[in-house]
């Protein structure tokens, strides 16, 4: 938080008395074994009747054993605020038949899998009409209609009870808090605007974005929230420190920067489950320095947004190979029946997901990335260019999502990196892109400039207004199929090149085979020597790790479209890449190269510091390990 200071900002926020004894989990389980899970909710609300009716031990044993997922995360709370549980804390759902929590609890307790609450945070519709001055007020100064107020009581009164309850009653693992950043906005109850008025010496806070201070009380709610996130945690760890607590999408895209607060780790689900926009997500959680995972839906509706139809095993199998490659665990959401009980039909479908998620585990999980092309996302530039508190689809993301797109359908292997991790790493990535960022803190730009001088590669894309000292005196090139204005320049021992023009939404709306080509040619001359390159298929990605004394590259199948049936209903496909993949590494001389899963031998040879082989195509999503 850059502009909070605890002595001028102060937030009513006084931790209560644990209701309970200190509690501790059953089991041995730790943050670093959330590798593969199913999360299942439902939301109850005031109606949700006969809780429990039809769950039963033998249909959550079955889901356990058969699935074998490392955990679950079961409903406890959803947005409307009803629990799924009988709570002495909550409002609880009428007429609950049937505990389903505490039937979880022992399950997973016999089998060491780890248990995990999903509970709505922010969103809380059932708090708000019983204690009505716990509410969020919007800039029209109506209460809103689900949301609570960071400022207010809620936490503390209610919020954190409760989770204590669920820690000592039920010994959960952990929890997972929904409904929490994304749903943030700007708060005008009376202590959000006393707050304010404290923290800015203003008389009032600005009602709307034409106000000139609205992009500083967009900010304030900001850097409230993490004030909130960081209290509500280390009050509920406080009562069990080894309670596992994450807020969905914290320190994601949607809120981009350091992690600030005691997060135990990341998560996120997916509703877009595009390879652009999972590849994207992934990378943006994979360097934040915490355990994560992501969470791909299991459902999906028809071409007009209708019905509800179940994923395939495929389908989910290649989202996880794009989360898994990037070091993250992964889940499928699969919602619970009204009465918590389970959609026991898909255990076939979780089965086969399971096994190819673990199938991989060893050669993807706890793994280091290679550097090679950094990609910047800044969290300075995002704030000033997203018109909300907290969002991932507007501003400057979507341009990264695209160049993102357009460099790994070239086989590259990128990371996604914030200023914060460009301070300590980018020495040591041999080429570094931004985008069409309107602006940059200065330490940026002196970074960027440093990187340079010292021999590093630079490409930028947009008018480069933010680079024109490094640019000066290059002249403009259009000889490229597109004409784009390309301009390169020496700086010091590097290079920079500007592409002036906004090329990556263009990319990432139409997937224009032109301009990726134009960009092919440009990173080639920065970035003539990547550590590897497949040829044989342009629809293969590329991730390059390491991990103990081998190097793995991770190969996986994008060439994935959907067929609409007769019925409107979409068929997902995927069909394998059988052409023969012949790929180099720039590596010493390995003793073996296999693929995995399955241990497969690969010949290769060795010359002038080049590894070269051939496999035959990939299905899904094979990884190449070759071992010193």
């Amino acid at each position: 938080m850059k502009s909070l200071k605890a002595n001028r900002y102060l937030i009513a926020l006084v931790i209560s008395a644990p209701l309970f004894a200190s509690a501790q989990n059953s089991s041995n389980f730790k943050v670093t074994d959330r590798f593969f899970g199913v999360h299942f909710d439902f939301h109850a609300n005031p109606d949700t009747r006969g809780i429990g009716k039809t769950l039963t031990v033998a249909g959550v044993d079955s889901m356990l054993d058969m699935v074998k997922p490392d955990f679950i995360q079961v409903d406890t709370k959803g947005h409307p605020g009803i629990s799924s549980y009988p709570t002495a804390v909550g409002v609880a759902a009428p007429n609950i038949v049937q505990d389903p929590l505490r039937l979880f609890r022992e399950e997973t307790g016999k089998r060491n899998i780890g248990l995990f609450s999903h509970f709505s945070g922010i969103l809380d519709a059932q708090a708000i009409k019983d204690h009505p001055d716990w509410v969020r007020i919007n800039g029209d100064g109506k209460p809103d209609a689900g949301a609570t107020s960071i400022f207010g009581k809620y936490a503390d009164n209610y919020f954190i009870p409760q989770i204590n309850e669920l820690s000592s009653k039920y010994h959960i693992n952990g929890i997972w808090v929904d409904g929490e950043c994304w749903a943030l906005q700007p708060d005008y109850s009376p202590a959000a605007i006393e707050a304010y008025k404290k923290f800015s010496g203003k008389a009032d806070a600005p009602r709307s974005r034409k106000d000139a201070d609205w992009p500083k009380y967009v900010q304030f709610t900001r850097d409230a929230f993490h004030q909130y996130l960081t209290h509500y945690i280390n009050a509920v760890h406080k009562f069990n420190p080894n309670l596992i607590v994450t807020s969905n999408w914290s320190f994601s895209s949607f809120m981009p920067g350091k992690v600030d607060a005691p997060v135990d780790y990341l998560s996120g689900d997916f509703t877009s489950d595009a390879v652009p926009d999972v590849d994207f997500e992934a990378r943006t959680l994979a360097p934040q320095g915490k355990p994560w995972d992501l969470m791909c839906w299991g459902f999906m509706s028809d071409k007009n947004g209708k019905g509800f139809f179940w994923k395939t095993a495929r389908h989910l199998e290649q989202k996880a190979a794009l989360v898994l490659s990037q070091d993250g665990g992964y889940q499928v959401y699969i919602p619970q029946k009204r009465d918590a009980s389970l959609q026991l039909e898909t255990i076939p479908m979780l089965t086969a997901v399971s096994a190819f998620c673990h199938e991989r585990k060893a050669y993807s999980f706890n793994t280091t990335p290679v550097p090679q092309v950094a990609l910047l996302l800044s969290e300075y530039g995002h704030n000033n260019e997203s018109p909300g508190v907290f969002e991932n689809g507007q501003g400057g993301n979507n341009n990264v999502k695209g160049t993102l797109a357009m460099l790994l359908n070239l086989q590259y292997s990128v990371q996604v990196l914030q200023e914060h991790s460009l301070k300590n790493s980018l020495a040591k990535y041999p080429l570094l892109v931004i985008t069409e960022w309107r602006s940059l803190p200065s330490e940026v730009i002196t970074m960027v400039e440093d990187y340079a001088g010292k021999g590093g590669k630079v490409l930028t894309i947009g008018d480069g207004h933010l680079f024109s000292g490094m640019l000066s005196g290059a002249a403009v090139d259009k000889t490229n199929p597109a004409g784009l204005p390309v301009r390169t320049a020496r700086y010091g021992k590097g290079t920079v090149t500007n592409i002036d023009d906004n090329i990556s939404l263009k990319y990432l709306n139409t997937q224009n085979d032109t301009l990726r080509q134009i960009v092919a040619g440009i990173v080639k001359g920065l970035f003539p020597e990547p550590k590897v390159t497949v040829s044989g298929s342009s629809k293969i990605h590329v991730t390059i790790n390491t991990k103990d004394k081998s190097t793995l590259i991770h190969l996986i199948n994008v060439d994935d479209h959907f067929d609409t049936l007769a019925d409107n209903r979409l068929e997902f496909k995927l069909p394998a890449i059988t052409d023969q993949l012949s790929i180099t590494v720039n590596a010493p001389k390995p003793r073996t190269v296999k693929i995995q899963p399955g241990d497969i031998d690969v010949p290769f040879s060795y010359e002038n510091g080049f590894v070269k082989f051939n496999i035959p195509g990939v299905d899904v999503y094979s990884i190449v390990q070759l071992t010193n």
